[in-house]
């Protein structure tokens, strides 16, 4: 969605939670939605919520993940593209936004998550 950040469709999203459960990968989810969007719908397997108009200023909440790989996703893929910039320009190195977000997780998914 947004020009030059590095995207994961919802397929192989769901492929790589599915890996993780079972040991074989690891990577970080963070959720840049509001509380009350999550409360709707939630990605299970989502590490952390840190809405993107607060990412900037509680970047440091993230600190033990800069090695790691972060997938990031919110409604539909606009605020996750916004803090895949942010997260790049605070010097992390390795994170996709979820194409599509919450809205393409319930219709290629889970078609049981609550759109919104």
């Amino acid at each position: 969605m947004s020009a030059g950040v590095p995207e994961i469709d919802v397929k192989s999203f769901k492929a790589r939670l599915d890996a993780r459960v079972q040991g074989k990968d690891d990577f970080f989810v963070l959720d840049v939605r509001n509380p009350n969007e999550q409360q709707i719908a939630l990605v299970p397997g989502t590490d952390k919520l840190i809405p993107v108009g607060e990412l900037a200023a509680r970047i440091d909440e993230l600190k033990d993940q800069k090695e790691r790989e972060i997938l990031v996703y919110c409604r539909s893929g606009g605020r996750s593209g916004m803090a895949c910039g942010i997260l790049g320009q605070a010097g992390f190195k390795s994170f996709k936004n979820v194409a599509g977000g919450v809205l393409a997780y319930s219709d290629l998914v889970d078609p049981t998550m609550q759109k919104y």
